[in-house]
């Protein structure tokens, strides 16, 4: 703080030697003639009274001119041996970041003390000879400055739209109402922004252009997940080349959230001495102009941090944004290192971004990898898991180290001990099911049942045929893995899939209800109405994301009216036609490399394409129930606090209608109803009162 002090003691002096020097230049004669600055009316004495008030010392002296001038070398290599002598100050750190040369640092650090000193500005009020003018302009500085014609040159080329200075927006130029159409160069008003100036200041770096929630300081150590991540993709070398500023590229790294882009940056970030400097683009102004001054800034600012910026590339609409070419231009000429993260549905939209960077896909990896970053997580939350436990988690949960992480944060909270070494399974999968309960709620909705297996009424065939869906999936690491199937198959068929078709009522949901809780499994019924879209691609955007979501942890997909998503496919006649098909193909080719467990059902068998039935493990069509099976299901359906009258025929109300399934449950609690009404028990007229009443209301049976 000493040092930083002391220079900026430095910078008021040379800025008022080169304030003499400018007088000396332009109204020298009038000095050594009268004593007064004669052609502004203004006397020595006080432009010293001036300089006296902002407490700077020692005022004027017009020396000879070349005396004057020896001051001014004397002063700017003592700068220079300073700076090289103390690295951490502000100016020399200014300089090795934004790689200025001497005279593009010291027209920054020049403008700079003259904005943050009111005697000096007032002065320079007295120097331009125009009292109307309060700011100065790019000619006054660069006049300020310049010892000669070529120097003149070189100061103004640094100036330039492309000069260094305003590229990084290290110095900006507004514009003068006076002059029209637009402000000559040498005429616009300049001036260092606050952000630089409280950096020049020993400040932090914090901009007023941005909103407060578009950029955050990241300064965590690093975590032992990034050593795995990086090593498991060959990402050491170009994000350490990156940090450390040998390489002009940025990287752009492609995941989905939680996948640890942002842990492998700053693990690098940190490994180069800097820090993370995070900006979201969503938080941004979407009009053109905002975004890219705020963006500008944002870099900016983290270029001065000495940081490495993570750009989350979040907010953009369409193929049509011009944003994206913002994002391009700035960040090849801002001289910053970037990473640029995207998932994968925003990767379209980047294509100025692509055309200049390189791109790495970050993927949940191999079981391999998977285990030594969950062994990482695990040890660095404190739980001790043995060889053959890790492998169970590693073969049931495909969880990114973001979800990991926060489930086994969850775990210790919920858990209330911060000693024990144990991980608590059921607590664990607890924490992973409200993770994913949360990523899928936005397409797929949670379904719970207190149904028993007794209470469900099938044939023989149709059990024999549940209980061999269970059997696959239970064993499937056993056949796969561990007798060598997975080799034989590939990527395709190690899923689970299958279709339940038959009539509306007759226990296809019951039994995708009953298979998931037999499995200790969720079940998710696919909400058609958020995944089908009307814009082209966006189905698919929806259906990649479903599958994505579902292949991290085991659940049950349950896609209820299945033909609606899964039609045969048409000849192509129309644009209609192309697209609908297009969904269809999408579909076929999610569900042959997805490995979790999927139920489609169908009031229509013959509606699905051909294709899926084909890939389809189980095909289980449900039947009206018959007479006998109707008789069980009349009596399953009372619960054991309902009184039954002694006249009921339960036979003869099994055989008189055709109901399903559906229809009886409902004509039983509509009996039991009327029961409670006329507060009596459940007799055979009221029953037949409300079976007669369901048909009629379904159009099966005439009034």
């Amino acid at each position: 703080m000493d040092d930083a002090r002391a220079h900026h003691a430095d910078l008021r002096q040379r800025t008022q030697a080169l304030l003499t020097r400018y007088l000396q230049r332009y109204w020298y004669r009038a000095v050594q003639g009268g004593g007064s600055l004669g052609d502004l009316f203004v006397t020595v004495e006080e432009v010293v009274a001036e300089l006296e008030v902002g407490q700077l010392k020692p005022p004027f002296d017009f020396a000879p001119p070349a005396q004057v001038q020896l001051r001014i070398d004397q002063q700017r290599a003592d700068e220079a041996t300073r700076r090289a002598a103390t690295p951490g100050l502000p100016a020399a750190r200014l300089a090795r970041e934004a790689r200025l040369d001497a005279d593009a640092l010291e027209l920054v650090l020049v403008l700079a003390t003259l904005q943050s000193s009111p005697g000096l500005l007032r002065a320079s009020t007295f120097a331009w000879a125009d009292f109307s003018v309060k700011q100065p302009t790019a000619g006054f500085v660069v006049e300020l400055l310049a010892d000669d014609a070529a120097h003149r040159a070189r100061l103004e080329r640094a100036l330039a739209p492309d000069g260094v200075l305003r590229r990084l927006r290290l110095v900006q130029l507004g514009e003068d109402r006076r002059w029209q159409p637009a402000t000559p160069l040498l005429q616009r008003p300049a001036f260092v922004p606050d952000a630089v100036q409280r950096f020049l200041a020993g400040g932090a770096v914090v901009g007023e252009v941005y909103p407060t929630g578009a950029v955050a300081h990241e300064i965590e150590g690093p975590r032992p997940e990034a050593l795995v991540l990086h090593d498991a993709l060959r990402l050491g070398r170009l994000l350490g080349g990156l940090a450390r500023r040998e390489d002009e590229a940025p990287l752009v790294l492609v995941g989905a959230p939680g996948s640890g882009r942002r842990t492998v940056t700053r693990a690098h970030a940190l490994a180069a001495s800097r820090t993370l400097f995070r900006i979201d683009l969503a938080n941004l102004p979407w009009e053109l102009e905002g975004f890219e001054a705020q963006l500008a800034a944002a870099l900016r600012d983290g270029l001065l941090a000495g940081a490495v910026v993570l750009v989350r590339c979040e907010g953009f609409d369409e193929r049509g944004d011009r944003r994206p070419g913002v994002l391009a231009r700035l960040v090849r000429t801002m001289a910053v290192p970037v990473v640029l993260s995207a998932t994968p549905d925003v990767v379209p939209l980047l294509t100025p971004v692509l055309d200049h960077a390189r791109v790495v896909e970050l993927f949940d990896g191999p079981p391999e990898v998977r285990a030594r970053l969950y062994g990482h997580l695990l040890r660095q939350h404190g739980f001790q898991v043995p060889a053959n436990e890790l492998a169970a988690l590693v073969d049931t949960y495909k969880l990114r180290p973001g979800d990991l992480d926060r489930a086994l944060r969850d775990v210790r909270v919920s858990t209330g001990d911060a000693d024990t070494a144990r991980l608590d399974d059921v607590a664990f999968d607890l924490a992973v099911r409200r993770q994913i309960r949360t990523s899928l709620s936005a397409l797929a909705t949670p379904i719970q049942t207190s149904q028993r297996w007794d209470d469900l009424v099938v044939s023989e065939e149709q059990m024999q045929v549940i209980e061999e869906i269970l059997a696959h999936a239970r064993h499937r690491t056993q056949v796969f893995e561990e007798w060598g199937f997975a080799r034989k198959l590939g990527t395709k068929g190690r899923g689970l899939s299958c279709l339940f078709s038959g009539p509306p009522g007759t226990g296809k949901t019951m039994t995708a209800s009953l298979i998931a809780n037999e499995l200790g499994l969720d079940l998710y019924q696919v909400d058609l109405s958020r995944v089908v879209d009307k814009y082209v691609g966006e189905t698919e955007k929806n259906l990649a994301r479903l599958f994505d979501e579902a292949s991290r942890v085991p659940v049950v997909l349950l896609f209820d009216e299945a033909d609606s998503l899964f039609a045969s496919r048409t000849k192509v006649e129309s644009s209609n036609d192309r697209y609908a098909n297009l969904e269809v193909n999408f579909l076929l080719q999610r569900m042959e490399t997805y490995e979790g467990i999927s139920i489609l059902t169908t009031n229509l068998g013959t509606g699905i394409d051909q294709a899926f039935k084909r890939r389809l493990r189980f095909r289980l069509h449900f039947d009206l129930p018959k007479p006998e099976e109707r008789e069980v299901l009349w009596k399953s359906m009372v619960p054991p606090g309902c009184a039954v009258a002694d006249d009921v025929d339960w036979g003869f109300l099994a055989r008189r209608w055709e109901m399903s399934g559906a229809l009886i449950r409902n004509a039983m609690v509509r009996a039991a109803f009327l029961a409670a009404a006329r507060g009596s028990a459940l007799t055979n007229e009221l029953l037949r009162m409300a079976a007669k009443s369901e048909l009629m209301e379904m159009g099966r049976l005439g009034s």
